[in-house]
């Protein structure tokens, strides 16, 4: 019960009296208006305008049947294909017992029989009918998303495992539709717009499952999933989909459409869902439609990703990257000298072992991580030196990778400089290496970065030479020591002529720079020969050496110290 004060802070509801009858109409005016505000249309034609333009104010509707025009019944009829209109309550007032039936096919919620002799009943009928459906409105809006009437994320993930009941021998396939870019839209052509894309879209969607036997939700502001049985080709309707948007909304809408056939019901929704959603991920921006297959390698992949990214923190605190060193030999005297090499980061794994830096690298560049990683290499690899001096007497050189990402990191110069100094190591024995095509993405940059680092006597190393679109001009300017002739050319010398050309242009051109000209990735003693014959300065591969832990390595160096010393 309300008290008083509630009573009068709560607003009247709203009544729609439907009929062509003016006496009527005033009847009805006359007993619920204390109650109700009250609102007249005089014909179907009017009274569906009225519905569809103030909806959301109107919170019934008492209607005539017989009427000329559009009746009662037409307006039953088209109630049911409109989602916002079945939200309004209807009662029919009739004084025909036999249209019953057919209204409650069409819908009806009640009925009022004319003529109206007991006004206390029929306040009472319209204040319960009433009731009942902002009960019944509550429950839409926790289950519902209001803009689509599609289940939100929580009840469509119920409603699943539901359908796995119903269904539990069948195959079944979860479907993710994304709106791409839909906040541009908002940008661009309003919010209107936008809300308007994604209410098409819904409507497009629940037809679309009941014809396939499926669930659909809105999971959020841009997206859609689709639980449904399995589909041997999704392509018909990813085009159709396309069509329908394409028609009314022209090329500015996209859409990225994943799909995860076979579900196994054992797995979580919530994880289906967002190995769907991965399938397409990385094809959002690039056409206007995608249509991406799951498979269990992608997801593998992803899982490990995860796991990867995950673990890094402890990896680092546990020194579980590990560094190798492999050995570069001048190739260019009476006997091959070790005089270098490279330090090469592995991750011996708790869990997978052995990993090699294709695996990782490039993965915590992309989340931005890699710095972290860099810090360590360079902190172990000028440790490693120090031991070796101590050990020797030598500062073996080292080059030292670093990742494109670290080059804009403003601190990056001072870091490093303050590192090496603090293990008393002389800045001509560390080497960077730094890829040919950091210095294309943005030459001025890479080429302060790198000539700063000379006046510091630190050595240049420009790697993976001749993959890239350096020019000669930039080579010119800056100031390197050695030129790394990209692994590619010699892994193909004898499958394409063209690479023995390239790589004798790229040593007269490191000779022409005054530069060291080093091959990597050398395997065979033909290679070996190749590069010998041509007047490449320095090797590195197989063919002498794999990479190796520093107490292998260390047997190089005893080995090279022996040899000296006969």
């Amino acid at each position: 019960m309300y008290s008083a004060t509630e009573k009068e802070l709560e607003s009247k509801k709203t009544v729609l009296i439907v009929d062509d009858e003016e006496i009527n109409r005033e009847i009805l005016n006359n007993i619920i208006k204390d109650e109700f505000n009250v609102l007249f249309a005089c014909d179907g034609t009017e009274a569906l305008t009225m519905m569809r333009e103030q909806w959301g104010k109107i919170d019934l509707v008492l209607l005539d049947v017989i009427m000329p025009g559009m009746d009662g019944r037409e307006i039953l009829r088209l109630r049911q294909d409109d989602l916002r209109l079945k939200q309004i309550p209807i009662i029919v007032c009739t004084s025909e017992s036999e249209i019953e039936i057919e209204c409650f096919k069409l819908g009806v919620n009640d009925f009022i029989k004319k003529p109206y002799t007991n006004p206390e009943i029929i306040v009472a009928r319209i204040q319960r009918m009433i009731e009942l459906y902002e009960d019944r409105s509550i429950i839409r809006e926790v289950k519902r998303d209001a803009l689509t009437n599609l289940f939100k994320p929580d009840f469509f993930k119920k409603y699943a495992l539901k359908f796995d009941s119903k269904y539990p021998d069948l195959a079944k396939d979860m479907v993710s539709i994304h709106i791409n870019r839909l906040n541009l839209i908002k940008e661009l052509y309003g919010k209107e717009y936008a809300y308007n894309v994604v209410h098409d879209v819904g409507v497009y969607l629940k037809e679309y499952t009941m014809n396939i036997k499926g669930i659909v939700g809105r999971n959020t502001e841009d997206s859609f999933v689709i639980y449904c049985l399995h589909q041997e080709d999704y392509s018909k309707f990813a085009q159709d989909l396309m069509k329908y948007i394409q028609t009314k909304y022209s090329t500015t809408v996209r859409i990225n459409m994943g799909v995860y056939p076979n579900v196994e019901p054992s797995i979580d929704k919530e994880i289906v869902i967002h190995r769907v959603e991965r399938s397409y991920e990385n094809n959002k921006e690039e056409t206007s439609f995608t249509l991406a297959i799951y498979d269990e390698q992608q997801q593998a992949k992803a899982v490990f990703n995860e796991d990867l990214l995950h673990s890094f923190d402890k990896a680092i605190a546990e020194h579980q990257f590990v560094l190798y060193y492999q050995p570069k030999y001048n190739i260019q005297g009476e006997r091959d000298v070790l005089v270098s090499a490279e330090a090469l980061v592995r991750w011996l794994h708790p869990k997978y072992g052995l990993i090699t830096p294709n695996d990782f690298i490039p993965l915590f560049e992309e989340n931005g991580i890699i710095h972290k990683l860099d810090e360590y290499v360079f902190t172990n690899a000028i440790k490693q030196m120090k031991a070796w001096k101590e050990k020797y007497g030598i500062f073996l050189p080292i080059s030292i990778n670093l990742s494109r990402v670290d080059l804009y990191d403003p601190q990056l110069i001072s870091e490093i400089t303050n590192k090496v100094d603090e293990h008393d190591i002389p800045h001509e024995h560390i080497y960077l290496e730094i890829t040919e095509s950091a210095y294309t993405e943005n030459t001025n940059q890479m080429m302060d970065i790198a000539n700063n680092f000379k006046k510091k006597d630190f050595k240049i190393e420009v790697d993976d030479f001749g993959s890239g679109y350096s020019s000669l001009s930039v080579l010119t300017q800056l100031e390197l020591d050695v030129l790394k002739i990209d692994m590619s050319f010699i892994r193909n010398l004898n499958k394409n002529p063209n690479n023995t050309t390239i790589i004798k242009m790229i040593v007269d051109v490191s000779k022409m720079l005054k530069a060291i000209c080093i091959a990597e990735g050398v395997e065979t003693k033909a290679q070996y020969e190749f590069l010998k014959s041509i007047g490449c300065d320095v090797v590195q591969g197989f063919y002498f050496s794999k990479p190796l832990p520093p107490d292998e390595f260390e047997i190089l160096m005893e080995k090279e110290h022996q040899q000296r010393c006969q």
